[in-house]
């Protein structure tokens, strides 16, 4: 039976206690002793003699309780340890100084090959030879990350020290009792990476987009997401093609393993080779001791999006059939073959099936990378999506520049709306973000826009400087030609105001507002309102 004792913190009281368990004649298996409390494990009392020694033991001075308990204190921090380490998946060994395991959670078992025996003061060399304990006791359980084998599986090594031995000497000040490895599978730390790169948690109802023509790609995407086959994303630059492949990830049966993306364009072949498929210890002369993981080991289990698939090169796209047609693959300097479970998803603006034909990209490969695919619309397909995606990119860089959401005038949405837009949504959120920036007022408009857009908008031939009207494709009256069929100068100048007036006023509805705008005093706008007959 186990109880707790509760008392003062007096000299003496604990002896106190022990004479009273004496004359009881009991055993005791297990005593602690804290500030205020005394623990006591006793398996010969039995519970109807229970409260016969508490009454002894409260007649002692200073005891002010005594109770039983389900555990004592270590008993239950030792629960908790255990149930802490099975619940790592990543295999755990604490090991002395000696090298004899002192704990392995469930996950080291297994990869031990001994889920039944106990690791427990087993030699760590059975199922470890690099690093051995001399390298460990050296380094004062201090080692660098590494590569290590254990169980015929290869883990990235983390090792930390276990408290340091005391005994008065200064050369025992910094050896420690032991040590914690940690095994980290390339996958685990691929999931990591995909919580710390990814925060958004993107999916298909996050795309933003009413149109017809979104809602046909949106739901084609749905479908195809839940299929476990490559999948290749066309479209052109700036259509949201990595957007589309997170929400295909998200949809999938892999939602809860990695997704890690590689731009092939981005970086040499050299660099990319290494990159998606890894090094082996040794491979080149700046090579990390141990090797490194490519991103094909990081996401085993997950998504690899390898965005302008287009680009890579012919020696990778060999390298890459090969991963494609039995998941397998040697690291960059490796001998040795890796077996991986990844969902490819590439995307690119290229015609691949033409550069099939030419011989730029290899034919099997692109039929490899194409068993499913879909094709996302430019955003001049989707027209009546800007207003939408034009709300929200203002929004969140309002919120992210710290400024008040501007207002969006109707002209600025009409110019929106003509831009046939190249650059598709990126550019457009590169246009707004610019425009929103280095707005002045509260109220965007098309000379906001103007003046910060990186391409013209759609235009008329008799006069490449002049806005199409999006509700008529016809240019609308030139105020130019209007002002210099007046006449005079004075006549000519009185057109111009008015024109600006009339453009201006249904954003700008009042005459503070409106002379705020223009930079003059309110009274004068009023006057010229009254003038040309204009009001809301």
């Amino acid at each position: 039976m186990r109880f707790e004792i509760t008392g003062e913190n007096r000299v003496g009281i604990t002896r106190d206690v022990v004479n009273v368990l004496a004359d009881f004649k009991l055993d005791i298996r297990a005593f602690e002793v804290t500030t205020h409390h005394i623990f006591a494990d006793i398996p010969a009392i039995r519970p109807e003699r229970f409260p016969l020694l508490a009454h002894r033991l409260m007649q002692l001075p200073g005891i002010e309780d005594v109770k039983p308990i389900d555990r004592l204190p270590t008993e239950r921090r030792r629960a908790q340890l255990h149930a802490t380490l099975a619940a790592l998946g990543d295999p755990v060994i604490a090991v002395d100084a000696n090298g004899l395991i002192a704990q392995a959670n469930p996950a080291a078992q297994n990869i031990a090959g001994s889920p039944d025996a106990p690791l427990r003061d087993r030699p760590l060399a059975d199922f470890l030879t690099d690093p051995d304990i001399d390298d460990l006791r050296q380094s004062h359980f201090r080692l660098p990350e590494r590569e290590v084998t254990l169980g015929g599986q290869t883990y990235l090594l983390q090792v930390e020290p276990i408290g340091h031995v005391d005994d008065g000497t200064d050369a025992a000040d910094d050896a420690p009792w032991g040590g914690v490895m940690v095994f980290h599978r390339a996958a685990r730390l691929g999931r990591v990476m995909t919580a710390l790169q990814d925060r958004s948690h993107t999916g298909f109802d996050d795309i933003i987009g009413q149109s017809k023509v979104l809602a046909r790609v949106k739901a084609q995407a749905k479908r195809l997401a839940s299929v476990d086959a490559p999948l290749l994303i066309l479209g052109e630059t700036g259509t949201g093609k990595e957007l589309f492949a997170r929400a295909c990830h998200r949809a999938s049966n892999r939602a809860d393993q990695p997704f890690l993306a590689l731009n092939c364009a981005a970086m040499p072949e050299g660099l990319a080779e290494s990159e998606l498929f890894g090094y082996a210890a040794g491979a080149f002369t700046s090579a990390r001791r141990g090797g490194k993981p490519g991103l094909l080991e990081l996401a085993d289990g997950g998504t690899l999006f390898l965005d302008e698939i287009g680009e890579l090169t012919p020696y990778l796209q060999a390298k890459l059939l090969r991963v494609l047609q039995d998941g397998r693959f040697r690291r960059v300097g490796g001998t040795d073959e890796i077996a991986v479970d990844v969902r490819i998803i590439s995307a690119t603006n290229r015609d691949l099936d033409a550069m099939s034909h030419d011989g730029t990209f290899r034919e099997d490969l692109y039929f490899r990378l194409n068993v499913l695919g879909i094709t996302l619309p430019p955003l001049r397909d989707r027209r009546e999506d800007i207003a939408e995606l034009a709300l929200y990119f203002v929004t969140r860089t309002a919120q992210q520049t710290e400024r008040a959401t501007p207002h969006i005038a109707s002209d600025a949405l009409s110019w929106l709306a003509s831009h046939d837009w190249p650059g598709n949504v990126r550019e457009l959120e590169n246009t707004l973000f610019r425009a929103v920036a280095l707005l002045d007022g509260d109220i965007l408009t098309a000379r906001d826009l103007t003046t910060t857009a990186s391409n013209p908008p759609a235009t008329v031939a008799d006069d490449p400087g002049r806005l199409r009207d999006p509700a008529n494709s016809a240019p609308a009256t030139d105020p130019i030609n209007a002002a210099i069929a007046q006449g005079t100068l004075a006549e000519g100048m009185d057109m111009l105001e008015r024109e600006m007036l009339i453009r201006l006023y249904p954003d700008y509805p009042s005459s503070r507002k409106l002379a705020e705008r223009l930079g003059v005093s309110h009274t004068a706008i009023a006057r010229k309102l009254r003038k040309y007959g204009i009001s809301g």
